[in-house]
C-alpha cells in the first residue's frame, strides 16, 4: 500500500495568530476552522502541494510544556498519513505490535482517524477521508 503525508499539525496557545503568521510569511490559505477534538479548534491551511498545515488549540488540562525549535532534537506533535482503509491498516499494525494511542475514531463529516506511536516518541495520525474528499 503506498503512503503519502496528509498534514503537519502544530499545537498553539493562539492558533489564530499562528495561522495569520503562516498566511503572512508563507502564503498559506485558511481553508477551514472547526472543532475536531472536543474543546479545541483546528485551523486547516493549504500551501502548494497536497500536504495541509493544521494549527490547533490545546485541550483543557494539557501540559503547558513547550517543544523546542532547536536543531537535532527529537520529537514532533504529530504528522499524518492518508490511508484508504483505516480498519485494515489498524488490524495490520496491531499484528506487528505497534502501540495504539487512540483507536479508530469516527469524527463528524465521515473522516476516520487513529493515532499510533512511532519511533522516538513521535505520534502518527492515520487519516481516512470520506470518498471524494
Amino acid at each position: 500500500m503506498p503512503y503519502a503525508i496528509n498534514h503537519v499539525h502544530i499545537r498553539s496557545a493562539d492558533p489564530h495568530a499562528s495561522a495569520a503568521w503562516y498566511k503572512k510569511f508563507f502564503g498559506a490559505e485558511i481553508v477551514s476552522e472547526r472543532e475536531v477534538m472536543p474543546g479545541t479548534i483546528t485551523i486547516a491551511m493549504q500551501l502548494e502541494g497536497p500536504v495541509r498545515l493544521n494549527v490547533s488549540s490545546q485541550p483543557k488540562g494539557s501540559s503547558k510544556e513547550r517543544a523546542s525549535a532547536t536543531l537535532n532534537k527529537l520529537g514532533l506533535e504529530h504528522f499524518g498519513f492518508a490511508v484508504k482503509d483505516l480498519q485494515a491498516e489498524m488490524e495490520r499494525l496491531k499484528r506487528t505490535g505497534i502501540k495504539v494511542v487512540l483507536p479508530l475514531t469516527d469524527v463528524p463529516g465521515g473522516t476516520r482517524l487513529a493515532y499510533i506511536e512511532g519511533p522516538d516518541d513521535v505520534l502518527i495520525e492515520l487519516v481516512q477521508r470520506p470518498a471524494g474528499q
